[in-house]
């Protein structure tokens, strides 16, 4: 399938915005190539919108649109593409509060976290569930590759991934086959849901979910929406604070960044490049709290895959 180019247009970032570490930053590489992003904005069965994203001045991005359909209502897409990428966002605040934090001192300053629709952002938080960084991101490359939706943008194809009643003609066996293991069910469950309440604010839907915790529903809000207010702790971040004498890390977390701390493990795997937890301890003693990017990490990804 071919979209049809729009339009373009020209945007703003703001002083402290990074564009090329809020594009690498959990990317593949049919989505960002070190310079061009190509971004999702709109997937509904065959009405999809891709935006082409790329800096072109130091404090401008030009952005180029593409859909199936001309029929599209462009100040739409802008604003999504806006929330998406987080130039508008004003991360002030959680960048101060990170200069006291012995773990997030030397957090990459104009770095954001991009966002995305409910359903991708839940299969993130779905792969990283009991799972390491690399386990979890390659069980997501091979669904994108195997099982995903190719459209051609512009001279490039931008693979997406299979929407729940995809999923759920599939079988679980597709997810196994991809590395799903348990959570092959959780996924067809929650697809199911999707679909026989027709609502994709996943907020509602996850809960109530057997196999899905505070973990995986706090991430899947906090990339989906936003909800920096809400915990995502998990056994490598629990081990990262207690190594440095944090006893009650949920009420560490909650007293030093408050409605930011749903950010707090999202930007901790990429300041320690997302290593197991043996080894990130090891950086954290010799003070190697920058991202490294060498290898496959949270920053290479789309280098790699």
């Amino acid at each position: 399938m071919k979209l049809q180019y729009l339009k373009s247009s020209i945007l703003e970032i703001p002083e402290n915005y990074n564009f090329h570490l809020t594009a690498s930053a959990y990317n593949f590489s049919w989505f960002f190539n070190g310079k061009k992003l190509k971004i999702p904005l709109k997937y509904e069965e065959d009405n999809i919108s891709i935006a082409i994203v790329e800096q072109i001045e130091d404090k401008k991005l030009k952005v180029d649109y593409y859909s199936t359909s001309r029929d599209v209502n462009i100040q739409e897409l802008e604003d999504r593409l806006i929330y998406y990428l987080g130039i508008n966002e004003d991360l002030s605040e959680f960048y101060n509060l990170c200069k006291n934090d012995p773990l997030l001192k030397e957090v990459p300053i104009g770095l954001h976290m991009r966002s995305c629709d409910p359903w991708t952002a839940f299969l993130i938080a779905i792969s990283q569930q009991n799972a390491s960084f690399r386990q979890g991101w390659y069980m997501l490359y091979r669904l994108y590759k195997y099982y995903g939706k190719q459209v051609l943008v512009g001279n490039e194809i931008v693979i997406l991934l299979p929407k729940p009643e995809d999923l759920i003609r599939h079988g679980e066996k597709v997810l196994k086959d991809c590395g799903y293991g348990y959570r092959s069910s959780i996924v067809i469950e929650v697809a199911k849901k999707i679909i026989e309440s027709k609502d994709q604010d996943t907020r509602r839907l996850l809960k109530g979910i057997k196999g899905i915790g505070p973990y995986t529903y706090g991430l899947s809000c906090v990339i989906a929406y936003r909800m920096y207010e809400l915990p995502v702790i998990d056994r490598w971040v629990k081990g990262l604070y207690e190594s440095i004498g944090i006893k009650d890390v949920d009420k560490y977390l909650k007293s030093a960044f408050g409605k930011w701390q749903g950010l707090v493990t999202w930007f901790l795997t990429i300041v320690l490049d997302a290593e197991p937890l043996s080894k990130a301890i090891e950086r954290v003693k010799r003070n190697e709290i920058k991202p490294k990017m060498t290898g496959l990490t949270p920053l290479t990804i789309w280098k790699i895959w």
